[in-house]
């Protein structure tokens, strides 16, 4: 039998531009590294343009909890152990700025409207667990080398929280919750409102070198560029299989109840980072987290939330916050992390192809990093010799 439709031989055919298309410096990637590094490449006046597979903010960038956070979810303490006091302080000292820099540019001004709720951050200990001890060594550290943060005992905690299952914390005033999908179409918009062209829809499948410049190739056609950002963060070995050895990608899960009375202020991190909520601003309580539950499935590039763990965050809901827990549950979704051995983002240009400039791995912290990280690679590609971010 004849299969009736079929398009001809030529039409079946992708179509070869003869030449390659010529651009000055181009991104890979629309989230918020790849977004930022736009942002800060047009407010030098650079030309560029960015090319998105999908749409903006369409993978880890949209779909986590929306936590402007200062540092590392886990205490400071592990994290100097993992990479280095220098490092450590570096990760701090880079989100800080990165705070700063966002309120300053684009949410204090009101530039994007993205539910900015600057009530501060709480990271915080699970009682009886030994995590309070830790976390207050972390805050005293960190105090001691000029951090604004504060150690708040566990009795104003519970009270803040509502929760009497957790401990100590760590408490950061300038840190707030917001909506990460309307904060980075909204640099979008301000990119493309200084001259940089924004492509969605635009799938790189290589990267190549061309002479001293670097090929990016699609299925519709290739640009070369003078230089070139990979923040694909992820999904960085589909394009340099080389950098499955430094990154690893991890599935976080999340789920958000309807909403109701709003009474949790800030943005939550509790048991090492293991679990982090917040209330948006109707009231809509956001939970990530409990991928202890099925840890050796958690992992891949599927963006697929499983019964194991949404079962888990609805018994964490129960527990800890048991006044949210029979709420409907209205969302469930997954998204996809990156993360390292040492906790901290890898970043630098490929040894093969000079001209092309990477920054992936950023351990679940990419709004944490990604505003201030897009600064330091937009000022790479217009040409500075700058140390490395993270030593």
């Amino acid at each position: 039998m004849i299969s009736p439709g079929l398009p001809s031989l030529w039409l079946s055919r992708r179509a070869a531009p003869e030449t390659d298309e010529e651009v000055d410096l181009a991104i890979v990637g629309g989230g918020i590294v790849g977004l930022s590094t736009a942002y800060w490449l047009g407010k030098a006046g650079k030309r560029a343009v960015l090319l998105e597979a999908g749409g903006l903010a369409g993978r880890a960038s949209g779909r986590n909890a929306g936590f402007l956070l200062t540092g590392s979810a886990e205490p400071y303490t592990a994290l100097a152990a993992s990479a280095g006091e220098r490092a450590a302080r570096r990760f701090w000292e880079v989100s800080s700025e990165n705070r700063e820099l966002l309120r300053t540019e684009v949410l204090d001004p009101g530039r994007v409207d993205c539910e900015f709720l600057p009530e501060g951050s709480w990271v915080a200990a699970l009682s009886d667990t030994g995590q309070e001890e830790v976390l207050q060594e972390s805050a005293r550290q960190l105090a001691a080398l000029g951090f604004n943060l504060e150690w708040r005992e566990a009795a104003e905690v519970r009270r803040v929280s509502g929760s009497a299952a957790l401990g100590g914390a760590l408490y950061q005033p300038r840190d707030g919750g917001l909506d990460p999908v309307r904060l980075c179409r909204g640099i979008g918009r301000l990119a493309r409102g200084m001259g940089v062209e924004i492509r969605t829809g635009f799938s790189v499948r290589a990267i190549e070198p061309a002479g001293a410049r670097v090929r990016l190739v699609s299925d519709s056609g290739s640009l070369v560029a003078r230089q070139a950002v990979l923040a694909v963060n992820a999904y960085a070995a589909s394009l340099v299989p080389a950098l499955a050895t430094e990154v690893r990608p991890v599935r976080g899960q999340m789920l958000a109840t309807d909403p109701g009375p709003r009474d949790l202020p800030g943005v939550w991190y509790i048991n090492d980072g293991y679990e982090y909520v917040r209330q948006v601003s109707d009231g809509t309580v956001a939970l990530g987290g409990c991928r202890w539950a099925a840890r050796e499935f958690e992992v891949g590039t599927q963006e697929t939330p499983t019964g194991t763990v949404q079962g888990a965050l609805e018994r964490f809901l129960a527990e800890f916050f048991p006044r949210f827990a029979e709420r409907p549950i209205r969302h469930r979704w997954a998204g996809i992390m990156a993360f390292t051995a040492d906790g901290l983002p890898r970043i630098g240009a490929l040894p093969e192809i000079p001209a092309a400039l990477y920054a992936v791995g950023f351990n679940g912290h990419g709004m944490s990093l990604g505003f201030a990280t897009g600064r330091y690679l937009a000022r790479r590609l217009s040409g500075e010799d700058l140390p490395p971010l993270f030593p």
